[in-house]
């Protein structure tokens, strides 16, 4: 029986009942996050003549235009509330201004090398997350959601274990495209709850990928200053360490949570995505603690050129 058979029926059984009618997802009209509801009528019955007046369902002027632009949004919003995926990128970024030398200890390297290995990681996930992003969500593939999560949690995990014992030293980039994968799985599961047609579908892709990649920037970018001065600290062993034990701790807790085992780790994690305004905030100030601090050394004639 379809919805509108079931409610005339009971309508008709019930002749006091109204339906009242909403729409949660309108994509021509940059409705597509599903959180919000539009009202469109009601279907009640006439009691003069015992019968249940067609409602007709009018959502208004929409565009291809509008419905991009949500979804560019939305995979704004979704990057950024994704705790593992930042995560991910993070940890594996954290060590990128450093060499592996003998018996697999880190060493500083220059800025233009630690930004090359940096732009080749965040290529490298991009790549990878984008391909399946795209295969997955066009190919309409029904992928269950825990082997994903345990995927992208594993990758975490690497992740934290090399930022203090490289595990893959050079390869870094090769292991972000890889691990992309799981995470682009991730992405299209948003796409796949919409229901979108096939047209709506490709326009959504890329709009939904194009939010992802810039906001994925915007962070990476804020990042940088607090990836390459900490790196020329004395500290930098303790805090490369801290935040690789933080990162991997939130690794074991997610596939516990998502196997029907909740724990306050992984509700910490997923909880911190809540607060967007905030992890900006703290990497704006990072950021712009770190350029002081290192032109105040330059001045000083206490610090090498980064580029050095």
């Amino acid at each position: 029986m379809s919805t509108a058979h079931f409610l005339h029926a009971i309508v008709h059984q019930v002749v006091t009942h109204t339906v009242m009618v909403t729409v949660r997802q309108n994509w021509a009209a940059g409705q597509v996050d599903g959180e919000g509801t539009t009202p469109v009528g009601t279907i009640r019955i006439d009691t003069r003549t015992m019968t249940v007046p067609t409602l007709k369902v009018g959502l208004g002027d929409g565009s291809a235009w509008r419905g991009v632009l949500a979804m560019v949004t939305l995979g704004g919003d979704h990057i950024l509330t994704g705790t593992d995926h930042l995560l991910f990128l993070l940890i594996l970024l954290l060590p990128a201004p450093l060499a592996v030398t003998g018996r697999r200890r880190h060493s500083l390297v220059g800025a233009r090398s630690a930004l090359g290995r940096i732009g080749r990681i965040t290529l490298a996930f991009t790549a990878g997350h984008s391909v399946a992003l795209a295969v997955t969500a066009l190919g309409r593939l029904d992928i269950p959601g825990w082997p994903v999560e345990a995927f992208i949690a594993t990758s975490i995990l690497i992740g934290a274990i090399h930022a203090i014992r490289p595990l893959f030293p050079g390869k870094e980039a090769l292991v972000a495209g890889f691990f992309g994968l799981g995470h682009g799985m991730a992405f299209s599961f948003v796409l796949a709850e919409m229901h979108l047609s096939t047209g709506q579908l490709a326009t959504s892709l890329l709009g939904f990928n194009l939010g992802i990649e810039l906001v994925q920037l915007l962070l990476v970018c804020l990042a940088l200053p607090s990836l390459l001065v900490p790196a020329r600290l004395r500290v930098q062993p303790a805090l490369r360490l801290t935040g690789a034990v933080l990162t991997g701790t939130a690794a074991v807790g997610w596939p516990a949570d998502r196997l029907g085992l909740p724990n306050p780790v992984a509700r910490a994690a997923d909880g911190a995505g809540f607060h967007t305004t905030l992890l900006l905030a703290a990497l704006t100030a990072a950021a712009l603690a770190a350029t002081v601090w290192t032109g105040r050394r330059r001045l000083s004639g206490g610090l090498k050129p980064l580029g050095a």
